[in-house]
């Protein structure tokens, strides 16, 4: 009796245990909600990418990689299907890289998005969508090594002849005249200590110049601003005098005017007043005495002149008379 209640309970454990590791491998495969497949092409190599290895969207985690085969039309390929969470938002600009699991060597599949690209239209699973596997950091580091390894060699042969013989006794006599340029700075230095003591007194010196310029200066503006007044008086004066000599040179040339027409010239062709006046005071003399002699010839004019002898009326007789 004890033997079947013993194998009884055994029974029920096993059935136990059996359904939490169902439970268990269901989780751990995580087959829990729809999913949707892709493919990654690479043309790099994938190593330490293993099947199940998790593939995260941005660092978060949304599938696993289900398996890595060559493709059989190119065999430069490997095409790698994963398959992620359906409310994934990736888009047709969604790329993926290979990063690497700590120290442990391990990869998983690290999908992003360029930065400063445009969100594209959502990737969908139908018709085989594929996403392009991008070089990662080491796969650029291993395929710049050679470069790199060429320019350090180069590098150190550069270095190895900077740092020959001739280089090196060059610099050691470049370090003495350093070393002799710096003593004789320090030389200097302590030279000019009494002239940089002395500074401070030649400041104020200076500062007491510059003051007593400045009163010169303004001293010099009241100079200028009265002989720019005195300028403009003697030249107001000058103006005054100028005139008065062409008021005197019209007053002479009056006066010879007067003179030429008082006394007469010599190059003056014209007769003297004087010479006018004593002939009209002769010519009203003799009409004077004309009136004088002969009123009537007021009333009716000058009595003419008896004919001479020869002349016609010549009258012999009265011309004896008269006598």
């Amino acid at each position: 009796m004890e033997n079947r209640a013993h194998a009884l309970a055994t029974g029920i454990f096993i059935l136990f245990l059996g359904g939490v590791l169902a439970l268990v491998a269901a989780w751990f495969q995580g087959d829990q909600g729809e999913k949707n497949d892709f493919v990654i092409v690479a043309r790099s190599a994938v190593s330490g990418l293993n099947i199940k290895a998790p593939v995260k969207l941005r660092g978060v985690l949304v599938g696993k990689v289900e398996a890595i085969d060559f493709d059989s039309a190119d065999s430069a390929r490997i095409l790698i299907r994963i398959r992620v969470d359906k409310t994934a938002p990736l888009t047709q600009a969604t790329v993926a890289r290979l990063a690497y699991q700590g120290i442990t060597g391990l990869s998983y599949i690290d999908l992003s998005e360029p930065a400063g690209s445009a969100a594209g239209s959502p990737l969908l699973s139908e018709g085989a969508a594929t996403i392009e596997l991008q070089p990662s950091m080491l796969d650029r580091l291993s395929s710049a090594g050679p470069q790199l390894l060429e320019r350090v060699s180069e590098v150190a042969v550069r270095l190895n002849t900077l740092l020959g013989e001739g280089n090196q006794q060059a610099f050691s006599r470049s370090l003495h005249g350093f070393s002799e340029a710096a003593a004789q700075v320090s030389a200097l230095s302590k030279a000019l200590k009494p002239a940089a003591a002395a500074l401070p007194p030649l400041a104020a010196q200076t500062q007491q110049l510059m003051q007593s310029a400045n009163a010169s200066l303004q001293r010099l503006d009241g100079l200028t601003a009265e002989s720019t007044l005195l300028a403009q008086e003697l030249r107001q004066r000058a103006d005054l005098l100028e005139r008065m000599g062409l008021a005197s040179t019209q007053v002479q040339l009056t006066a010879q005017r007067l003179d030429a027409a008082l006394v007469g010239g010599r190059g003056l062709r014209t007769q003297p007043l004087v010479d006018v006046w004593s002939q009209s005071g002769r010519a009203v003399e003799r009409v004077a005495n004309q009136i004088a002699e002969q009123p009537q010839s007021v009333l009716f004019g000058a009595l003419p002149m008896p004919a001479g002898p020869g002349e016609a009326g010549f009258d012999a007789q009265a011309g004896r008379a008269g006598k």
